[in-house]
């Protein structure tokens, strides 16, 4: 009794087990009945209730397909022979099945597009049957992996214009590795299989970010490489993907299949972030060299370089290696790092949607990038790779520099961005009206374009915090450049001012001076590269944007015209030949819309004008700085800045030794100044001559019963010609020559005033502009005027009114005007 006690118990969990043996087989017996019936429209349409069942149906098979692939084949005894032969049977007739089903299945894709889910799981099914192929427990005629490779990708699936989407992108790595690698291949042999099953990961990976492979791999890197180091039988998956890769992805294929290559840096760094054998750091090292080589042919490679992809996905993956063990500290590793740093902000340009990572990851990798340049720089074996990596911070900016610089929309928001953080009076109202203006703002664009202030705020702080203390560490071999490149964006600094975010430029700017006071240093090698590189930087600016609202060159002028202020004595008595080029820099900063360039540049050529004669000659500075004002009087200069500019150079002339003092001069110099005395008067009443046109015009225009005015050039009282009227930009002007005039030097001044007069013959056919123009004469030399001058201009104004006459009705006679001077 007990004896047939115990063999009950032992037969007990054989039949269990056998009754849930029978359960799956029933199951997948199910499956293969729903998956034999499915039709097109259950596989590719929007019906969730069919989609569900295959969907269960194909998971059924698929957990019955990787217990077969788990189990061993076991050699039978004699008594169990024939058993295990139709157990063996059973189940090859239910591979054959799942065949045909895959097949089926591939078929009825060429009407259509799987939905995602669907494709996964179609897709694990058919790199399961390869394993099962290989392993002899599957028969079948050619490989599954051609089938997977030739299939339309499913639907949702990631491509160029989704390239923001960056939960699809990484919900599709994971699941394709899972689908094509994981689970096939876990616990199975994976050394014949491997092989095929990468080419078919890689294959697909490549399709899903084609055409913007740099913003995918930052999409993905860090969750992908995340979702590998948490997967189960690592070592045999290392071992399987490291063979592959040396046979087919080495350091060559960088050319020729440079996202496969990405793709198994990121995995094969991702399956050994905790421990990594010599042999793959070894294997990540070589194409980090070839890398680093291929990137350094050019200057900073754009988003659509095939080596970018590279670089990207080996320096987010050394960024994102935090353990001691693996982390890769060499040289080239360290300019990938920089490389994936700098690419990461500027992908920002491509959409303001191109978000990979946070703020603090993106402190956080700064803060690594830092450490890692620096030892870069403290090893002097390293001289070639640190002038690549300034030269790669030099265009990233640039790159920067030209976005905003790629449309008068594009600058006006950048102008707007600044305006939105610093306060209103650093910008000068007029330019930046006529900015606003000029700029088309009809003109519709992307919404994930970068436009918006708050975003080009957010830009331009987090670039400047990576990119300042990078230039800071190289400027230890590299200073001038380092300056000129801290330089260039000092518009953002400027944004993003603060004791933080400035150090950098004063810790370089402070390094450069001091270099410059050096006597071993000669200063022309210091000043002479950064002077010829603004000189072609506006050379080659987008002429769409008026030079005085570019806020970018303005800004660098103003840190290189700071640097040469502060350094005078070295530019005048050192850098003599430097002077002329010098001076360019400060002429273009002249009446920019960023006040702090303007004022700068009015006082450092006033000081030039006042003080500076014996090294820069007035004929050399004047003439300019009035062409400069005239033109941009009144559009961007204001009637009180023509006031103070012409003040300061008829002043210069006016006062000058040489016409005060004639007699101690010799003639010809004399005369030279008397001509370009004369030059500056005709200048002003031509400029004023224009506006006074452009007035006229308008007044006609405004005025249409013009044909009442009688012969005598008495008409209907107009706005213009009350009493007490703003007085126009272009009599303004003429009123200021007049004012000029009476402190002229009494030898000079008849020439004055015939260069004046030329402004009333000019007019002398158009009573109402003669009028106005005799009556601001008049005001001028009755008042603040010398007796011997006025008695002359007195007797030459009696003459002017006889010789172009004109009769003014009383309600054109304005008060006493004050003085300009």
């Amino acid at each position: 009794m007990e004896e047939g006690a115990w063999e009950a118990a032992e037969r007990r969990p054989q039949s269990r087990a056998s009754g849930l043996k029978a359960l799956v087989v029933e199951d997948v017996a199910s499956s293969l009945r729903v998956l034999s019936a499915v039709s097109v429209e259950a596989l590719t349409t929007e019906r969730h209730g069919e989609q569900e069942n295959v969907a269960k149906a194909l998971a059924t098979a698929l957990g019955w397909l990787h217990g077969q692939l788990m189990t061993p084949t076991l050699h039978a005894e004699a008594a169990y022979q024939a058993v295990e032969e139709e157990k063996k049977a059973a189940e090859l007739a239910r591979t054959r099945d799942l065949t045909r089903v895959f097949r089926r299945c591939y078929e009825l894709q060429q009407s259509g597009n799987l939905s995602w889910r669907l494709w996964m799981l179609w897709t694990r099914l058919g790199c399961s049957l390869e394993v099962l192929r290989c392993c002899g427990k599957a028969q079948g005629d050619g490989s599954f992996v051609d089938m997977l490779l030739e299939v339309r990708p499913p639907q949702s699936f990631p491509t160029a214009t989704t390239h923001c989407n960056k939960e699809k992108q990484v919900e599709f790595s994971r699941e394709l590795w899972d689908a094509v690698v994981a689970g096939p291949l876990g616990g199975a042999p994976v050394v014949d299989t491997a092989p095929k099953l990468i080419d078919v990961f890689l294959h697909w990976m490549t399709a899903a970010m084609r055409g913007y492979e740099v913003a995918f791999i930052a999409n993905v890197a860090e969750p992908f490489r995340r979702h590998l180091s948490a997967c189960t039988s690592k070592s045999l998956l290392v071992d399987a993907w490291l063979k592959f890769a040396n046979f087919k992805m080495g350091a060559r294929s960088i050319g020729t299949s440079p996202v496969s290559v990405a793709v198994s840096g990121m995995a094969l760094s991702g399956l050994t972030s905790a421990h990594r054998a010599p042999e793959v750091s070894g294997y990540l090292n070589s194409l980090s060299a070839a890398t680093v080589e291929e990137l350094s042919r050019g200057p900073f490679p754009q988003v659509h370089s095939p080596v970018a992809a590279v670089a990207m996905a080996l320096g987010l993956s050394s960024l994102d290696d935090v353990s001691q063990d693996v982390q890769q500290q060499s040289a080239n590793s360290t300019l990938l790092c920089q490389f994936a740093l700098l690419r990461l902000i500027n992908l920002t340009l491509l959409s303001s949607r191109l978000k990979p990572f946070d703020s603090a990851t993106i402190s956080k990798y700064q803060v690594d990038a830092s450490q890692r340049v620096r030892a870069l720089v403290a090893d002097p074996s390293n001289a070639v790779l640190k002038e690549y990596a300034l030269r790669m911070v030099e265009v990233c900016i640039e790159e920067i520099v030209g976005f905003f610089q790629t449309s008068l929309v594009a600058h006006v928001s950048l102008v707007e961005a600044a305006q939105s953080v610093l306060p209103p009076e650093v910008f000068r109202l007029k330019p930046l009206n006529q900015l606003r203006s000029s700029a088309n703002q009809e003109v519709s664009h992307d919404e994930s374009f970068l436009m918006s202030t708050p975003e080009i705020v957010e830009f331009l702080k987090q670039f400047y915090s990576v990119a300042a203390p990078i230039l800071e560490i190289l400027s230890v071999d590299h200073l001038v450049r380092a300056f000129l490149a801290l330089s260039r964006v000092e518009f953002a600094r400027e944004v993003c001012a603060s004791a933080t975010m400035n150090s950098a430029m004063q810790a370089v700017t402070q390094q450069l001076e001091q270099s410059m006071e050096q006597t071993a240093t000669p200063p022309e090698t210091i000043l002479a590269p950064i002077l010829r590189s603004l000189a072609m930087h506006s050379l080659t600016a987008n002429i769409d944007i008026p030079p005085e609202v570019n806020i970018i060159a303005g800004c660098q002028s103003l840190a290189v015209g700071l640097v040469m202020q502060r350094k005078l004595r070295v530019l005048l008595f050192k850098c003599s030949t430097l002077i002329d080029d010098a001076l360019g820099v400060v002429f273009s900063g002249l009446y920019n819309v960023f006040e702090p360039v303007d004022a700068f540049a009015h006082r450092f050529l006033g000081v030039c004008l006042t003080h500076l004669g014996q090294f820069t000659p007035l004929f050399s500075v004047f003439p300019h700085y009035l062409q400069v004002t005239l033109a941009a009087y009144p559009t961007n200069a204001s009637q009180q800045d023509l006031t103070k500019v012409c003040g300061a150079i008829f002043g210069s002339l006016f006062y000058s030794e040489v016409l005060t003092m004639p007699s101690e001069h010799d003639n010809e110099v004399v005369e030279t100044t008397q001509r370009m005395v004369l030059w500056a008067v005709r200048k002003c009443c031509e400029r004023s001559s224009e506006l006074l046109g452009e007035e006229d015009k308008m007044h006609n225009q405004t005025v249409p019963n013009k044909g009442a005015e009688d012969k005598r050039g008495v008409k209907p009282v107009a706005k213009s010609a009350v009493a007490g009227s703003i007085e126009t930009d272009g009599l303004y002007l003429a009123g200021l020559v007049f004012e000029l005039m009476k402190i002229a030097p009494i030898h000079v001044l008849k020439a004055c005033a015939m260069e004046a007069e030329r402004l009333l013959v000019r007019w002398k056919s158009n009573p109402r502009v003669l009028r106005e123009l005799k009556s601001a004469l008049f005001e001028r030399i009755s008042q603040n005027c010398e007796a011997e001058k006025r008695a002359w201009i007195a007797a030459w104004y009696i003459e002017v009114d006889k010789q172009y006459p004109v009769e003014s009705p009383e309600e054109t006679i304005k008060p006493v005007a004050p003085s300009r001077l």
